[in-house]
């Protein structure tokens, strides 16, 4: 998530049906970038749907949105080892949260 990402925004509008279409996995929102704007973004989602992950982390994420996609909005599905089980390089919906997760349940 950034503050530039105009589909971001509507994701977060509607955080709680992708949340219902996710389950039973957990929906986290990742800042994209520190900067002032991203970060009062942030403030808006509630803290237990929020990940603030370290630089390090911040930074390999950035880089693996890159590598699969041309930019924001983009959505992974981590399995219960951690390991990427699915992503979605559009905005993200309660329908296509839930098609994730059935790709990481296969």
């Amino acid at each position: 998530m950034a503050s530039w990402c105009a589909p971001c925004h509507a994701e977060l509008a509607r955080l709680d049906a992708i949340g219902r279409g996710a389950q039973p996995y957990r929906i986290l929102v990742v800042p994209f970038d520190d900067s002032r704007a991203t970060r009062a973004m942030l403030e808006r989602v509630p803290s237990a749907q929020r990940w603030q992950p370290d630089r390090a982390t911040q930074r390999q994420l950035v880089a693996e949105v890159a590598r699969r996609s041309a930019g924001l909005p983009f959505s992974l599905a981590l399995d219960h080892a951690g390991q990427i089980c699915g992503g979605h390089a559009e905005a993200l919906d309660a329908a296509s949260a839930a098609a994730m997760v059935a790709a990481c349940r296969r």
